[in-house]
């Protein structure tokens, strides 16, 4: 399994070479369980081999990062704050995304601004919640691109440096396979995790509000006898 899904990674980024690179990094951030990111560090392995430029790289997967954050980023600055809350209410068990977590994150946000979009990039899942709040609160389009296309290129070009340094292992390829599966199930375990959290609460929030004998409460009935 971690050979296969490392072989696709390389021969995505090797068919197409730094738009492969663009390519999986939007697939890392447009849907967050795909572990795409980790073909970073074999890029910076290929690089230590000559076959790319690290800053190549970092450009390449730093903008490709910046173009899927934009894919939350745009939907929630046309939605605005109130239609966004209506929307995850909703909709938002199915992203993992709760209107509360949202509300909380858009307060750090006002209290931090660009400095939290640049900040959270090499946080996965951070980066992505971070995008809504920071489109709900309509932080400029030019803004926003700055700050996240600085600290994604910061962060690749990191990733692709530790690349670079594993490439003197013998077996930094297969190190890099193998974290790249465990990724994908850690990602995929917390995904379920949490959808499975949200549809608990809820059915025990349902399960509450009725009364001894499984039905609704009546208007001024006694709650008990």
């Amino acid at each position: 399994m971690a050979g296969g899904l490392t072989n696709w990674l390389v021969d995505v980024m090797h068919t197409m070479n730094y738009v492969g690179i663009f390519l999986l990094l939007v697939l890392a951030r447009v849907i967050p369980p795909v572990p795409a990111e980790s073909v970073i560090p074999l890029a910076g392995i290929a690089a230590a081999q000559g076959e790319y430029n690290l800053l190549g790289v970092a450009l390449a997967g730093g903008l490709g990062s910046l173009a899927g954050q934009l894919v939350w980023f745009l939907p929630s600055r046309l939605m605005g704050r109130d239609r966004l809350e209506a929307f995850l209410k909703r909709y938002g068990h199915w992203l993992t995304i709760h209107p509360r977590k949202v509300r909380r994150s858009t307060e750090w946000f006002g209290k931090h601004g660009g400095i939290a979009v640049f900040l959270t990039q090499p946080v996965p899942g951070v980066r992505t919640l971070i995008s809504i709040p920071a489109g709900a609160c309509r932080m400029s389009i030019p803004l926003y691109c700055l700050y996240s296309g600085a600290g994604s290129i910061l962060w690749t070009l990191l990733l692709a440096w530790t690349g670079y340094m594993l490439s003197r292992w013998p077996f930094a390829h297969s190190l890099v396979g193998y974290f790249t599966v465990g990724l994908l199930v850690v990602l995929v375990g917390l995904y379920l995790y949490r959808l499975i959290s949200h549809f608990h609460g809820i059915r025990r929030a349902q399960k509450s509000s009725r009364g001894p004998d499984g039905d609704p409460p009546v208007a001024g009935a006694p709650l008990s006898p």
